[in-house]
């Protein structure tokens, strides 16, 4: 049975209907052949009747999952013959029945057809006299031909929960490396809009206000200035993006107080407002990660400054508070002059600030908010960080 199961369905059919060929040899040239009366007769009647339920067996039930009926007819006639022909090798359906049973549906389901086989072998050794021990010898061949099946079931549910295992592993493998492409995607979106977002901004600023001052005749000189201050900015951008791929690359990043002071210097030489930086706790609080996620969010909020509040007078304080890195940038008011500058730069970008902002304070456990004030407009982000000694 069990090297039936290892072969496939063709060759199984092949395999069962040669061992029907043989049992009805093995029948047909017994000591008590089929006949036409008397015990012959219940011989041949026996034998039609395995041939068809053996019939069944191969041709329809062979892959269900359910105990049916050719099997108890397979047992009953193979049982009887057993007795009816004892030189014939018709018992073998009745280790074949059971050990089938077994394996679709469980022990009970052999020992049902075990217990069929028993009666109908008792049955048959009263009617022609034959050996008590005969029938017991037989029962526990037949009991161990249903342990067997049933062994030869948990194979098979062992075997499906560990493809069903192995496929549940991949899905998850797969599901996995999705969501890293994906952290991945939006570590780089972060970087490219961090980067764009600040030099650009800055630039655009300065190129529409040396166009506004071309166009009021401005001295040369003046004019000047703001070129070569644009030039500084697009060189700067320069340097932001050779920062960008380098944290791309997973290189170490600039200290995070020396990057932040220069970024404040470079807002306030591009006269963009006033700027008060206060920086109150350790230096070395602003290392690594942490600091460039202070530095990318400084940067995103003195950017969003330059496009929505030109002008504005922009507070920036970094201090410790209960185990928690807070950086606060609030400005406090907006110049009507200073907002004339830069005419639609306002409804440039895409939005992705305040979201890669949000995601960068969630990466190392942090909060950030972001909303308007009583005087302007107040970014927070708060990191967590060790007690300081």
């Amino acid at each position: 049975m069990m090297a039936l199961n290892a072969l496939n369905r063709r060759y199984a059919t092949l395999a069962r209907l040669a061992g029907l060929a043989l049992i009805c040899w093995s029948v047909i040239t017994s000591d008590v052949p089929p006949g036409l009366h008397g015990r012959g007769l219940l011989v041949a009647g026996l034998l039609v009747v395995l041939i068809a339920a053996w019939l069944a067996w191969t041709a329809w039930s062979s892959q269900l999952t359910r105990l049916t009926p050719d099997l108890h007819l397979i047992a009953l006639a193979s049982a009887v013959l057993a007795v009816a022909a004892p030189s014939s090798g018709a018992s073998a359906g009745a280790f074949l029945a059971p050990m089938a049973a077994s394996a679709r549906t469980g022990i009970r389901g052999g020992l049902v057809v075990v217990a069929l086989s028993v009666l109908a072998m008792g049955g048959a050794a009263l009617a022609y006299d034959w050996s008590a021990l005969g029938v017991l010898a037989y029962s526990g061949g037949w009991c161990a031909m249903a342990l067997a099946g049933a062994n030869l079931r948990q194979m098979r549910l062992r075997a499906d929960q560990a493809e069903l295992l192995l496929a549940q592993t991949q899905r998850s493998h797969e599901e996995e490396l999705r969501v890293t492409r994906l952290q991945e995607q939006a570590r780089i979106a972060r970087e490219i809009h961090d980067v764009l977002a600040h030099s650009l901004a800055g630039l655009t600023i300065q190129l529409e206000a040396t166009a506004a001052l071309i166009e009021q005749g401005a001295d040369p000189q003046t004019i000047r200035e703001r070129v070569v201050r644009a030039h500084q900015l697009a060189r700067d951008g320069l340097r932001e993006t050779r920062r960008a791929v380098g944290a791309l690359r997973e290189a170490a990043p600039e200290a995070g107080d020396r990057a932040l002071r220069a970024l404040v210097d470079e807002y306030r030489a591009g006269a963009d407002g006033v700027l008060e930086f206060e920086l109150r706790c350790d230096p070395a609080l602003l290392s690594a990660e942490r600091g460039e996620t202070v530095l990318r969010v400084v940067q995103e909020a003195l950017t969003n400054v330059r496009k929505h509040a030109p002008g504005a007078a922009v507070a920036v304080s970094i201090a410790v508070e209960q185990r928690w890195l807070v950086v606060r940038i609030a400005d406090r008011a907006v110049s009507p002059v200073a907002a004339r500058l830069a005419p639609g730069l306002a409804g440039t970008g895409g939005g992705y600030g305040i979201r890669g902002m949000r995601e960068r304070a969630q990466l190392l456990g942090g909060t950030l908010r972001a909303g308007p004030t009583a005087e302007g407009w107040l970014v927070e982000l708060r990191l967590p960080v060790e007690e300081p000694e």
